[in-house]
């Protein structure tokens, strides 16, 4: 089987992702804001802040829904919204706007060599800031024990932040070889800011690029002006969520309203660090999207348009109301604009046979997860009749085209440009995990097929499959609450049921091989004998991942 690392991330979503956009463009700000508050009521969001702009003029800033649903506050252009992530493209930004001073090309180790980073591939290939604003330095996502914060921890020193937590800076590929998505690269990158200008990097980031934008509004740090201007952020169709500080505020702290917002022209660039693409809409789009407990945002630019929007909603629980929300703001900017998807480009089949193979996901965002990463089913692409196609493996419903663009860039029909790039990564692996899927069946099988008589019993069989089920739910609860960087019953729990279901597997696997002499159904005993195996495997698979006995208030 060949091994790559290709970006084919959405490949069979996305080939009808506009089948259901049929609807003609919003007429007018008026039908723009209707359509959008019939989409809050489907999706139960409370609000949203929107912007729109064309070129250097504000085309609307204003909001739709309620701020606060226990005082009935409206959303206005002056209301301020957590943009999560987004705050990295501001970063980004005012890292490029000290370039003259900061070479991005430089290794992190050569101006913060205090800082402790791990990079066994540093004598060939450093860690350099454009690595850190790219998401390409190999870093581990943030550990669970520097996400959420105390507020006063929005004013500790970024050393400390760093300090926190050194194991998530740790490259786990040779740097600028695949993309994962890192927090932590961010405040190392803030980190170095303030080194080279000596200042807070709220303070360059507010002096430098806030002020002179016209944002004058925006904040970040919480303070009780900021407070009484905030929106409620909800979880749930139930009571607005508290605010909580995170520990890596330079990549998601910033509060920013509609208004604010505008400040930022759309048609400065088709690209830039800090930003990525979007081929699901008609036209190309470059932005971010952020998240932050209670608050979505999303905002984009189409360089070919040299238009943009921003959409923020006070609630986590619906990203499909981004996405339709964005759909809408989109249409209304492109209203008929002809818009065409790059033309196929003829590629010989024995060129396109080069990438024939299955493909796996190789950069997990968070390496503790990756065990679930490689269970996922592969990506098969193949060749036939001198046109390339994708498939899950195993195959569900039809392959989707992959439609070649020249320079082993392709894009499937639907999508506006680029859309897969394939490259191989000699390290890559596929895992499957097949059996597992039977192993919860076990409980219910061993009791409906019980005779009187001899049997093993189903004690630990009952605590594998039982704490199978447990400790994702447990995990979850823990992930709502914001706790799962403590020692609490949940995480204590987790670290328990994993080494109950490793002990239940191994005791499993024994009783089985010790009941195959004794008399009883033969099926039965295969079954356990099954079961016990898939048990052990799965054990062995999630050892080696380091999830059998897991301490997440140390990870």
């Amino acid at each position: 089987m060949k091994i790559a690392a290709a970006v084919l991330a959405g490949v069979l979503t996305i080939a009808g992702a506009r089948a259901a956009r049929a609807e003609p463009p919003p007429r007018g700000i008026a039908e723009l804001r209707a359509r959008v508050a019939r989409v809050l009521l489907r999706e139960h969001v409370p609000g949203a802040g929107i912007a729109l702009v064309d070129g250097d003029r504000v085309v609307w800033a204003g909001g739709v829904g309620v701020a606060d649903r226990a005082t009935g506050r409206p959303v206005t252009a002056d209301t301020l919204f957590r943009v999560g992530s987004v705050t990295k493209s501001f970063l980004a930004l005012v890292k490029l706007a000290e370039r003259g001073r900061v070479d991005l090309d430089a290794p992190v180790s050569r101006i913060a060599p205090e800082l402790a980073i791990g990079n066994r591939w540093a004598a060939e290939q450093p860690i350099t800031l454009a690595h850190l604003l790219e998401h390409t330095a190999g870093f581990d996502d943030m550990h669970f024990n520097e996400m959420y914060a105390p507020l006063a921890a929005e004013a500790m020193p970024l050393g400390e932040v760093l300090a926190k937590n050194p194991a998530s800076r740790v490259a786990r590929w040779r740097p600028g070889s695949r993309f994962s998505y890192a927090n932590p690269g961010y405040t190392v990158a803030a980190y170095v800011l303030e080194k080279v200008t000596g200042r807070a990097y709220e303070e360059v980031l507010d002096r430098e690029l806030l002020r002179p934008l016209g944002m004058t509004g925006a904040a970040l740090r919480l303070t009780p002006e900021v407070d009484a201007r905030l929106a409620r952020g909800y979880r749930d169709e139930g009571a607005a969520v508290p605010y909580r500080a995170i520990y890596h505020r330079p990549a998601g702290n910033l509060m920013a309203s509609p208004r604010d917002t505008v400040g930022v022209d759309a048609g400065d660039a088709s690209y830039g660090l800090g930003n990525y693409g979007d081929v699901t809409e008609r036209a190309p789009v470059r932005g971010h999207d952020g998240g932050v407990d209670g608050f979505l945002s999303s905002y984009g630019y189409l360089p070919g348009q040299g238009v943009g929007f921003v959409v923020l909603l006070n609630s986590t629980y619906s990203w499909t109301a981004v996405v339709a929300i964005r759909h809408l703001l989109v249409e209304y900017l492109l209203a008929d604009q002809p818009v065409s998807p790059p033309p196929r480009q003829p590629v010989p089949e024995d060129e396109l046979q080069r990438w024939a193979g299955t493909y796996h996901l190789a950069a997990p965002r968070l390496q503790l997860l990756a065990f679930l990463e490689r269970a996922l089913p592969g990506v098969e692409v193949f060749v036939d009749h001198g046109r390339m196609y994708a498939a899950t493996v195993p195959r569900r419903g039809a392959p989707v085209e992959l439609i070649p663009l020249g320079g082993d860039r392709f894009r499937v029909p639907s999508a506006s440009g680029s859309h897969v790039a394939f490259g191989r990564d000699r390290d890559g692996r596929r895992v499957i995990c097949f059996w597992l899927l039977a192993s919860g069946l076990a409980l219910p099988l061993t009791l409906l097929s019980r005779r009187a008589g001899p049997s093993p019993g189903i004690g630990w069989p009952l605590g594998v499959s039982l704490s199978l089920f447990a400790v994702p739910r447990l995990f979850l609860a823990a992930a709502e609450a914001g706790v799962l960087g403590e020692r609490n019953a949940y995480t204590v729990g987790i670290f328990v049921l994993t080494l109950v279901f490793a002990l239940g597997s191994m005791a499993s696997a024994v009783q089985a091989l010790l009941w195959l002499p004794r008399p009883g159904s033969l099926l039965g005993k295969l079954y356990r004998l099954a079961f016990a195996c898939a048990a052990c495997c799965a054990t062995a698979y999630l050892t080696a991942y380091g999830i059998i006995g897991i301490r997440l208030w140390s990870y």
